[in-house]
């Protein structure tokens, strides 16, 4: 409307200054007329072979890893553009040291703005270290590109719809950090028939026998005794284990969620199934958080796989502090597959007759249950068997992880590793 409004002020200048053979209006005018053709043609070639891209040089992260992320303009034609500023959307959860973040409460997310320009055939890239300090599947974009004419009488926008994505992995610590004893945490019991041979326990030597690996031989013990002695090793029973997270971190229904909370018994889950990928352990996740972009509780089957431990924490990954379903339910599905006798590790944050209730049920169905409580001392008071710090239940084996969670998340050497 107002572009149309110059024109008209202008071709009437023109006119009067024919008219009156005034050279001062022609002039004038004929800038003016001049001014309106040159916003036209801005509008029509401004964003024509501009391109706007992003670059992560990895797609995959754990908390305190930093990533490379630039952002390139490109400008493939002959128009400058005088000013331009660039609206990226960006996830509220992660940093972007000596960037221009600015909050979208609207949509729950941040801008980041940059504001330049460009010449003709000019590419410009910014660069940047991005922090990831928040476990998640986060999306970055759209991105806006306004621009607008050198005399300020329009302006334009292109939305580049390409989005990048960053997953970032929950915390993985040694168990040893969560002051579970390094011996046994999974209640793994010995048996006459191993199916795997754990190295990390010395039980002694003895003669060598035919059938012996040679990589088991121990060769200063042979030469001190003469003759061949082949390594013993404590032998573990394989242990099909499920991890069962429970994403309700509040007494009552009616209470929010806590995200903190919800985050440390993430810590705890992804710790315990990385113990049990180490050890060559059958194991899977359930969960009754829901998963980010889906409307289905997380469930991982079990298995044995070297892809496993990477199936679990993406699962982990993708989840939130909300809940769908009861923990009973999730895990009446998920133990349909479970043999008798596997393990079941229940971590959670909030210690309720619910949980308990749900604990004596497992044993019921003949699981070993072993339960890791994340959550505060003071969150479970005054329920019959459930006390703080001395919660005991017969038959099950309990770790307070708590107190290893608060100096882990102080320590902040011990996070960035």
């Amino acid at each position: 409307m107002m572009n149309d409004l110059w024109i008209l002020i202008g071709g009437v200048l023109v006119l009067i200054g024919l008219v009156t053979s005034e050279s001062l209006l022609l002039i004038v005018g004929s800038m003016v007329v001049l001014i309106w053709l040159a916003t036209k043609i801005w509008n029509r070639y401004a964003f024509r072979r501009v391109s706007h891209s992003r670059y992560l040089n990895r797609s995959r992260a754990f908390i305190g890893d930093t990533v490379e992320y630039s952002v390139t303009l490109r400008n493939d034609k002959l128009l400058p553009l005088i000013w331009v500023d660039i609206h990226d959307t960006f996830p509220e959860v992660l940093d972007l040291p000596g960037a221009g973040i600015q909050p979208n409460p609207m949509e729950g997310t941040r801008r980041h703005t940059i504001t330049t320009s460009l010449l003709p055939f000019q590419q410009v890239t910014w660069k940047y270290t991005l922090v990831c300090n928040t476990s998640g599947y986060h999306r970055i974009g759209p991105a806006r590109v306004r621009s607008g004419d050198i005399f300020g009488f329009s302006s334009g926008e292109a939305r580049f719809d390409q989005m990048s994505h960053l997953l970032v992995y929950p915390r993985v610590v040694e168990l040893e950090q969560l002051n579970i004893p390094a011996e046994n945490p999974l209640g793994e019991s010995k048996g006459r028939r191993p199916l795997i041979r754990d190295t990390t326990r010395f039980a002694g030597q003895r003669d060598y026998q035919n059938t012996d690996p040679m990589k088991l031989i121990d060769w200063k013990a042979s030469a001190r005794a003469s003759r061949l002695q082949t390594k013993l090793f404590e032998p573990v029973v394989s242990l099909n284990v499920l991890v069962a997270l429970n994403a309700t971190t509040s007494e009552q229904p009616w209470q929010t969620s806590n995200r903190r909370l919800f985050e440390r018994a993430v810590t705890v889950a992804a710790s315990i199934a990385s113990y049990a990928s180490r050890r060559g352990y059958t194991f899977g996740l359930v969960s009754n958080a829901v998963a980010t972009f889906s409307a289905r509780y997380i469930s991982v089957p079990l298995g044995a796989s070297p892809s496993q431990i990477t199936l679990v924490l993406e699962a982990l990954a993708t989840t939130g502090p909300f809940t769908m379903t009861s923990l009973a339910s999730v895990l009446r599905d998920g133990g349909r597959s479970l043999p008798p006798g596997s393990t079941v590790v229940l971590v959670t944050s909030a210690l309720t007759e619910a949980v308990a209730a749900e604990i004596q049920e497992m044993q019921g169905r003949g699981y070993h249950v072993v339960v890791v409580y994340s959550g505060d001392s003071q969150s479970a008071q005054g329920m019959p068997g459930l006390d703080i710090p001395g919660l005991e239940i017969p038959g099950v084996q309990i770790h307070h992880v708590g107190d290893a969670l608060d100096a882990l998340e102080k320590d902040e050497s011990v996070l960035a590793s």
